[in-house]
């Protein structure tokens, strides 16, 4: 996560970026950009997000084993061929849809692609405010996917893995993904953002949910850093045990909430 969003620092300070930007509104419609242009967003931003897991996954090199919080559990192929599948009926039969759909309101909040393209500032600003609004109302989404009826009906495609892996962030139940998608656009729709920063969030976001399931807890993740953010452990902590840790992004919910309160008990207990 700290080499993408340094890496996004230095390419958005960039002139070259501008010019590539030029380049896109001369040979594409508005149309194209927008729908299209937030669709790679998300496909490259999960699937970049996924490769380095991946190759860890299958290559299972006992280096980096260290690093899995649920030690020597790993996908099988028959998993991946499996959530591949869920993931291409889902990407192109479910969120492509749903913007294309939501093609007008893009434009009646004011998204617009025209030059010059928002500071490195406003880029992270309001990035970050779309992380907040999309942790709270995923939270509390989250939490009533876990009530009797909308578990057995819903949520529980994507807790079949109990040990989730890199692939699985986004394997779930065509109902949840068009539910989950209203935080990820709430924030944009209070803002009316600029369709780059549509496009870094969308890849940001994607990105996120891919490192919160990845299944590894690396020294160097974004949670060693900065305390508030939950992290790998945080998360697979809750499919392991199906409940608590309900916040996607942040701790801030779940500490509030005392959502948190067994997952704290077995830290300590652990680090005893």
């Amino acid at each position: 996560m700290i080499l993408e969003l340094t890496s996004l620092a230095l390419l958005t300070s960039s002139g070259l970026v501008h010019k590539g930007w030029a380049f896109l509104c001369g040979s594409y419609s508005d149309f194209t950009m927008t729908v299209w242009g937030l669709f790679f967003s998300l496909v490259c931003g999960y699937f970049l997000g996924c490769l380095p897991y991946f190759l860890l996954d299958v290559l299972k090199v006992p280096f980096f084993e260290r690093y899995k919080v649920q030690t020597f559990r790993y996908p099988s192929k028959a998993n991946l061929q499996k959530c591949c599948l869920n993931l291409f009926i889902l990407f192109f039969f479910v969120m492509l849809p749903m913007i294309a759909l939501s093609y007008p309101l893009f434009k009646a909040i004011g998204v617009t692609r025209e030059l010059p393209l928002p500071s490195l500032f406003i880029v992270v600003v309001q990035v970050f405010f779309f992380f907040l609004v999309e942790d709270f109302g995923n939270y509390w989404l989250h939490r009533w996917l876990h009530t009797t009826w909308a578990y057995k009906n819903i949520h529980y495609v994507h807790h079949e893995y109990s040990a989730p892996f890199a692939l699985a962030a986004t394997y779930a139940h065509p109902l949840e993904v068009v539910l989950l998608g209203v935080p990820t656009f709430l924030g944009p729709l209070v803002v009316g953002p600029h369709l780059f920063t549509l496009w870094v969030w969308l890849m940001m976001r994607q990105y996120e949910a891919v490192d919160i399931h990845s299944g590894y807890e690396f020294p160097w993740n974004l949670n060693s850093f900065l305390s508030f953010y939950g992290g790998t452990e945080h998360h697979d902590y809750h499919h392991y045990l199906y409940s608590g840790n309900y916040a996607s992004i942040f701790t801030w919910c779940d500490g509030i909430y005392g959502t948190n309160l067994s997952y704290k008990v077995r830290k300590y207990c652990r680090d005893c």
